[in-house]
């Protein structure tokens, strides 16, 4: 390891994709389910790698630029964890079943306002990505931003023992990833791995006592900061933010008093829907932590524009649509479901896509969400189903069943719709960002 990490440190970052290699990087050639990357270190190398770990003896040889290792991922987290353990500034992680990577965002944005900040990005989020971020974060970096996403029980708690953080948020605890985790209860013990790695570091939590499970989850970590999305809050606890949300539609304004202050401070966000308001009192009350001003945090989440199929409102010919197909579970269905019906004019329709990885409770959760829909049928013009999970309800029109998103773009071309409001909501799997790619 420690001719690696002297390596690395002469190295410009770590990359896994040797068709993206940057001169002076380490490959690390991470095995997939279906491919070797041990088979791409030699091009890595060729096409300006510093150097490439493998855990191929036969494809290494005796090549001077190669470190052959018993597993590469393993190697690459322990290096990331050892980097962590020289890092001198703070580490902050964070999870949870909805929003947490508009969530994290938003807290990049207001933290950039006053440090040198490296996140996740992307999708990074899980053992390869996490380890991925650490060892590419620059000099001078002051926070670390880390998103972690989980499938199964135990995930979380790795990815905290490689991360090692000293302050962590929950941003909620829903039905999401049911297949790995089970049942909700499943969800609540992995989510909460974190609070039990903060405990063991004697670190920080922030808690929302506006949702479900996390004051109660959380009072083995010794140090806790409250704040609250609920403006009915009635809990005694003492808030680190006051915050109200003054319009939701079709940007939302939201106005915030830190603890200390004695004056309210208003911002004009460039997201949309009531849902986002626990993301963005999530984020002021991580920028009131580390100690912003309310005007370094206002500029931080002003400056924030939506993303990568998130909350987006996209004019698609004469049509207005509501774009958030990056993921999708029951609850997050739902919140975009009464957000786009309280507030896009009729007439409506809604294209909505499997939720994914629901394991035993998928049939159900899709069979009572068309049940819930039937009931507000008068609030909409069409419902369009999109996937094999829908599939399986044997749906009858009015309502529509497609197999694919394309099938979906298809159906759009052929009714020739104009002046509609549309909604796309489904799982990442689904893609219904496709039914628009195409104009």
């Amino acid at each position: 390891m420690k001719e690696l990490y002297q390596t690395f440190l002469n190295s410009k970052g770590v990359c896994i994709d040797s068709r993206k290699i940057r001169k002076g990087e380490i490959f690390f050639a991470i095995k997939g389910p279906n491919f070797d990357a041990n088979r791409f270190a030699v091009k890595a190398i060729e096409n300006g790698a510093l150097a490439a770990v493998v855990d191929n003896p036969k494809i290494a040889g005796n090549h001077p630029d190669f470190f052959v290792v018993a597993d590469a991922l393993k190697t690459m987290q322990q290096l990331a964890n050892h980097h962590r353990k020289k890092f001198e500034g703070s580490v902050f992680a964070l999870t949870g079943s909805n929003g947490k990577t508009t969530t994290k965002e938003l807290i990049k944005s207001v933290l950039c306002q006053k440090y040198k900040v490296h996140a996740t990005g992307g999708n990074y989020n899980n053992l390869i990505g996490l380890p991925y971020t650490i060892l590419n974060s620059k000099a001078g970096t002051e926070l670390m931003v880390l998103e972690m996403g989980a499938n199964a029980p135990g995930e979380i708690a790795q990815l905290c023992q490689i991360s090692e953080p000293d302050i962590g948020m929950i941003t909620n605890i829903g039905k999401a990833h049911l297949e790995g985790f089970g049942t909700l209860e499943g969800v609540i013990r992995a989510k909460s791995e974190l609070y039990d790695k903060l405990a063991e570091r004697e670190g920080t939590a922030l808690v929302n006592l506006a949702e479900k499970y996390l004051e109660a989850n959380s009072t083995k970590v010794p140090n806790r900061v409250f704040y609250s999305s609920s403006e009915q809050q009635k809990n005694d606890r003492e808030l680190i933010v006051q915050a109200k949300l003054m319009a939701h539609y079709p940007e939302m304004k939201v106005r915030f008093k830190l603890r200390d202050s004695n004056q309210s401070t208003e911002i004009n966000c460039q997201l949309t829907g009531r849902y986002n308001f626990p993301n963005i009192v999530s984020a002021i009350a991580t920028g009131a932590f580390y100690g912003l001003s309310q005007e370094e945090i206002a500029a931080g989440i002003a400056a924030f524009k939506p993303f990568t199929n998130r909350s987006e409102i996209i004019n698609f010919r004469t049509n207005s649509v509501f774009l958030d197909a990056y993921n999708a579970n029951p609850s997050s269905m739902r919140a975009s479901i009464d957000h786009f019906l309280e507030n896009f004019p009729n007439p409506r329709i809604l294209i909505l896509g499997d939720m994914l990885e629901l394991g035993k409770d998928s049939m159900e959760e899709h069979r009572q969400l068309v049940r819930d829909l039937q009931e507000k049928n008068d609030e909409y013009e069409q419902l369009w189903l999109v996937g094999q999970e829908f599939g399986k309800l044997n749906v009858d029109a009015p309502i529509l069943h497609f197999p694919s998103a394309e099938k979906v773009s298809e159906e759009l071309k052929k009714q020739g719709l104009e002046n509609h409001s549309i909604l796309l909501k489904g799982s990442r799997g689904i893609g219904l960002e496709r039914v628009i790619d195409s104009k």
